[in-house]
Formats: structure tokens, sequence, C-alpha cells
């Protein structure tokens, strides 16, 4: 009997023995082998993609191109940095005339609306010739020309798909709209000046940053017109009813728009049909956000 307890406590004594070192390799208590993992980094944000013309040579230089859109023979001047390096991806810049005005207007007169003499070198500018010396977009055909003409500039030249911006004054800032609300897909942020939507807002699932400037005196497109357009983009960003001053000429910012997609206006009181001396400034402030 003695012998049998003693076998009994040896097969214990081993059993604990066993447990033990099962216990320190495992390497420490259960509280401790239960701890919250560390968490796995986010992956890096993605490196911009540049356009297919990234990479060769330029198929543009600085001067009148011409394309086929709609079966009608259409053309924009082209206005390339010096320097172009092709394996920088440059932001491209649309600058759209107003009623009897043309391409040549808009890359001599303040270069792009000012905002040439801004970004420098920096930047790929665009000015498009309307037919008939405007924008009446019927039928969407502007729309179908400015798609042609972006995509074949992306091909030609090194720019940034996602940062295409348009602006223009009056039937300018018409079509700048008219782009907003029909081309998210391929326009980042639009900057109308003194626009309405008189050129047409085609619906669209796509949504654009936007910044307006319109003053209440201007007699030729009203303030109410404008107030219209802004409206429509707020509606569509989300915004709240809620405004921010921005910047220093009396702007503000809707609050709680869509994520990347804000909404800003410059109501001023006095200068009529015409863009005030802050406006490129206040657009170049917008458009380096994206």
């Amino acid at each position: 009997m003695r012998r049998l307890h003693s076998t009994v406590a040896r097969r214990v004594l081993g059993a604990l023995l066993l447990l033990c070192a099962l216990a320190a390799c495992g390497g420490g208590s259960a509280s401790e082998s239960s701890s919250t993992p560390t968490p796995t980094p986010p992956p890096p944000a993605p490196v911009a993609t540049g356009s297919a013309g990234c990479g060769i040579t330029a198929k543009f230089s600085t001067g009148l191109q011409s394309i086929t859109s709609d079966n009608v023979q259409r053309s924009y001047w082209i206005e390339m940095p010096a320097g172009y390096d092709r394996n920088k991806t440059y932001p491209v810049v649309i600058g759209l005339h107003w009623r009897g005005g043309s391409a040549n207007d808009v890359y001599t007169w303040g270069g792009f609306f000012g905002l040439k003499p801004l970004y420098g070198n920096n930047a790929i500018f665009i000015a498009p010739q309307g037919l008939d010396a405007g924008w009446a977009n019927d039928g969407d055909r502007d729309i179908r020309f400015m798609r042609s003409m972006i995509s074949q500039v992306q091909q030609g030249v090194c720019t940034d798909p996602q940062r295409v911006f348009a602006t223009g004054f009056s039937f300018g800032g018409m079509m700048s709209n008219a782009i907003g609300c029909q081309m998210g897909d391929v326009v980042r942020a639009i900057a109308p000046l003194s626009g309405s939507l008189w050129s047409g807002c085609g619906s669209s699932a796509h949504r654009v940053a936007a910044i307006f400037d319109h003053a209440m005196d201007d007699n030729v497109v009203p303030y109410s017109a404008g107030e219209d357009a802004r409206n429509t983009f707020l509606a569509r960003n989300s915004c709240s009813a809620t405004t921010k001053p921005i910047g220093t000429n009396g702007c503000v910012e809707y609050q709680s728009c869509s994520a990347g997609k804000p909404v800003v206006w410059c109501g001023h009181a006095t200068g009529g049909h015409w863009p005030p001396g802050f406006s490129a400034a206040e657009t170049k402030a917008f458009f380096d956000r994206f």
C-alpha cells in the first residue's frame, strides 16, 4: 500500500512539474498572453499618378490646338510652362471666356483672370474657344468638347488628373458651373466669376468643390442668379447653412459639406459685372487646397 501511495505521489509531482514547464515555455501568465496585439499601421497614402502624357516627349507646345468634337472642328489655346518637365505632374487650369470674347482674350487679358502670374511655371493653362463666341452648350455639346479637350491634353503632356480646375467670367462662369454639374469625374474644383446656371446643369453622381464670386450690383447677371448656382452646389455637396469667414476679402465657407467638396461664396456689395481685384488670389488659394 505504501508503494502504491509513493507511485501516485511521484506521478502527481511529475504532472505538476510538466505543467510548470509548459507555462514557462508559453511566455508567462494567461493575462500576458491575451494582451491586445500591436495594431497594424495604416497603409501609406497612394502616390499621385500622372496622366498618360508623363514620361514622354511633349506633344504640345504653347499655341493654338484643334480637335474634332461632334463632327465640328473646335480649338483651344494651351499655355505650357517654361522649362516643362515631362516627369512632373502639373495641375491644369481651364479659363473660359465671356460672351463675345475669345480664347485669345483669356490668355492675353490679365493672364487667365490673373491666375497665370500666380502659378508661374507650375501649371498648364488651357483657354477653349466657344462656338458663336459663347457657351450655350446646346445638347451638352460644350461638355463633350471639354471632355475631349482634357483627354487630348492629358495624353499629350504630363498632368495630374486629380488637379483639373475650371474658371471663367460671365458666360465663362456659366460654363464653369455646367462643368461642375456634370464633370466631377474629371474636374476637381470650379471658380465661376459672375456666373449662373444658364449654360445648363446636368445631373451627375460626381461632385466638385466650388468657389463663387458675384457682386450685388451686377446689372448683367443678377446676384440672385449667382445665388441660385451656389445653392445648387450647396445642396449637391450636402452643406449646412452655417458659414465661416475665410480669407481676407469677405468670403465665407459653408460648413459640414461632403468630405473634400467645400463650397465658398465671395459676395461683395460693389464691382458690377466684372471680377474684383482679389478674385485671382482667392481662386488660387482655393485650388491649392486640392
